[in-house]
């Protein structure tokens, strides 16, 4: 399985879509590809109150390729263990 690392944008941490994340760090996904990474990604670091009723919402910055940098990598960091649809924060 190809290991994703991705990346915010530092220049657009400011954009109101990251009022929906828990985490504004890179991160390493074992997934099968970059979109189900980024869906990975998604699912465990948006901020559940974020999507209470009542409460707007914007689209997760994970899934939005101007916001976060996606890339394959040939392999996790030195030391670091991904398991197949986990995500590891920095």
């Amino acid at each position: 399985m190809p290991i994703f690392h991705l990346k915010p944008i530092v220049a657009m941490l400011e954009d109101p879509a990251w009022g929906a994340s828990t985490h504004r760090k890179e991160v390493w996904v074992n997934a099968a590809s970059e979109a189900e990474a980024r869906g990975l990604a998604t699912g465990r670091l948006e901020d559940g109150e974020a999507n209470l009723p009542g409460v707007s919402s914007s689209p997760s910055p994970w899934m939005s390729s101007a916001l976060v940098q996606a890339r394959e990598v040939e392999a996790a960091p030195s030391g670091m263990s991904i398991p197949l649809n986990v995500v590891v924060a920095a």
